[in-house]
């Protein structure tokens, strides 16, 4: 069960997205031990915390296993060092994994674009990321295919800067 169903109200000009790919096609799969994971999150925390120093204090994750819920946990591991930093989930619908949910159950906000599965949720979910944020992180790999991709042309249509961390 998600946190809560109605869509916060979000200030872009506060907010950063993240995408990625997920753990099946990351280089270390789902082994959070691997060095190369360990090198990736601090990346990735590195990141949040300069866009945090330059007045970001939303965070939205779309929640898919890898990349998204490696961000997310990202963000909850700053709340000591970052009073004020926020996690927002943002589920294509509301039925997803227990991990998901967990990071959920500690985020500031989670909700489900879709009521339901249906065909095109995810990409509803990856437009409402870039539509409600002012930045984006992608932990990307280079590849020309996939919903990574498509919601960083999304991004760069709107005019959104893009950080890319290579996973």
């Amino acid at each position: 069960m998600l946190t809560g169903r109605a869509k916060p109200i979000i200030d872009p000009l506060l907010t950063v997205a993240f995408t990625g790919h997920r753990a099946d096609s990351l280089p270390w799969g789902f082994d959070a031990g691997s060095p190369r994971c360990i090198d990736f999150r601090a990346r990735l925390r590195q990141s949040v915390t300069d866009l945090y120093r330059e007045g970001k204090r939303v965070f939205l994750s779309g929640m898919a296993s890898g990349v998204d819920t490696i961000a997310a946990e990202e963000v909850l591991t700053l709340r000591p060092e970052l009073a004020d930093i926020r996690l927002i989930c943002v589920f294509p619908y509301p039925m997803w994994d227990e991990a998901a949910l967990r990071i959920a159950s500690e985020a500031d906000g989670s909700f489900a674009v879709c009521d339901e599965y249906c065909a095109g949720c995810m990409q509803l979910r990856n437009r409402f990321l870039v539509e409600n944020a002012s930045c984006l992180i992608a932990g990307y790999d280079g590849r020309l295919t996939g919903g990574t991709y498509r919601t960083i042309l999304l991004a760069e249509e709107k005019g959104l800067p893009v950080r890319f961390i290579r996973p």
